[in-house]
């Protein structure tokens, strides 16, 4: 974890089906929230999210999900989304559940534009009340250059990839991050737990990160 930044809680690890990982091995080596993908574009699911949702609840971890982008269109992405993780079927555990978008570039095709990722969110905010987390690095930066001031995209809470000691910073559209994505286990600092994505929560400890966790993007 970078020693260069105060008052940031490093807990958190976000996965997918490629990730091989005991969640209680994780725990025990201090996460305490996960944010697994759930689907890509407008078809794709992820077959192992299920399965590690059940574990994590198990575990008393928190949990979010994310949906990995593509060029097609938006509405269609998050329907696809939220039809997937089932949202509105398990109240209970949708108040629980960070709802996150992961804009970067395509693995087929043509990226999400900026006007599109707006239509996305607002489609999310639209059915669940929320403003999804936005994930990103170069996409995310061009938004932040290039958008509209009342871009929507403005409403939902920043997690910046960025893999150096200090995240990189915004000016337009967020004043400050949520979260700061260090490392993929490859490049940045170092993890220390395994080679897994590995993210900083902008609060203090655990116990700051639980307080807003459910709250996030619920303006």
């Amino acid at each position: 974890m970078p020693t260069t930044m105060d008052n940031v809680y490093d807990g958190i690890l976000d996965i997918n089906h490629d990730n091989k990982v005991v969640l209680a091995d994780a725990q025990a080596a201090g996460i305490s929230a996960v944010i697994h993908k759930a689907t890509e574009g407008a078809t794709w699911q992820d077959p192992f999210y299920w399965r590690r949702r059940f574990e994590a609840k198990a575990l008393g971890l928190l949990w979010g999900a994310y949906h990995f982008s593509s060029g097609r269109p938006a509405d269609e992405q998050a329907e696809n989304f939220l039809n997937y993780i089932e949202y509105g079927t398990h109240p209970d555990e949708d108040a629980k559940m960070l709802l996150a978008l992961d804009w970067e570039p395509s693995t087929s095709g043509a990226d999400l534009t900026i006007d599109e990722a707006c239509t996305f969110v607002e489609a999310v905010h639209a059915k669940t009340g929320r403003w999804p987390v936005v994930y990103g690095s170069n996409l995310v930066t061009n938004a932040d250059d290039h958008a509209k001031p009342d871009c929507p995209l403005a409403k939902c809470p920043l997690w910046i990839a960025s893999y150096r000691d200090t995240p990189k910073t915004t000016k337009r559209l967020w004043k400050d991050w949520t979260f700061w994505q260090y490392t993929d286990g490859h490049n940045g600092p170092d993890p220390k737990f395994k080679k897994f994505d590995r993210s900083c929560f902008n609060g203090k400890d655990a116990a700051a990160l639980e307080a807003v966790w459910a709250n996030l993007g619920g303006a």
